[in-house]
């Protein structure tokens, strides 16, 4: 898991960042720098407004944990493992999102660093991803983007 925290919020996150260290020792506390102090940052997306029979549904971009294209249409799972169909491409997409929390790793897949749980090697100097919620389908990073892939995650 890792968690994305402004540096003004430094002295908090200490004292958390100890509390979670006890807990787990796969957590990773990322200070990142303001925008502007007390600002969120309007570049990125931060919510899709999908279809849901003759409803529409606000869903934040923090519930997404990757987007998928399956066959003409692009998907995104939710943390509540729900599939839903997102108007956008993936080329869209990824130019839509903060790149510090997600990474294009293939022609089909776009994930969120929520979602990744494991990283395996994987034939052809590939990397295999285990995500949360599951994916039927398994997720290979491309080889061109292993390298840019890896300094993604923290390498």
């Amino acid at each position: 898991m890792r968690i994305l925290v402004a540096e003004d919020e430094r002295r908090l996150i200490l004292e958390l960042e100890a509390a979670l260290r006890n807990f787990s020792s796969r957590i990773d506390i990322v200070l990142i720098p303001p925008d502007q102090p007390g600002q969120v940052s309007n570049r990125h997306r931060q919510r899709f407004l999908v279809k849901q029979g003759q409803k529409f549904q606000s869903i934040p971009v923090r519930d997404i944990h990757y987007f998928f294209a399956e066959d003409r249409f692009v998907f995104c799972r939710t943390m509540d493992n729900r599939k839903h169909l997102i108007e956008y491409r993936i080329e869209e997409l990824e130019q839509m999102l903060d790149p510090a929390l997600f990474f294009r790793v293939n022609r089909r897949f776009l994930t969120s660093i929520y979602s990744i749980d494991m990283v395996y090697p994987y034939s052809g100097n590939r990397l295999k991803l285990q995500v949360v919620p599951p994916c039927r389908e398994e997720i290979i990073v491309s080889r061109e983007r292993v390298p840019e892939f890896r300094r993604w995650m923290g390498e």
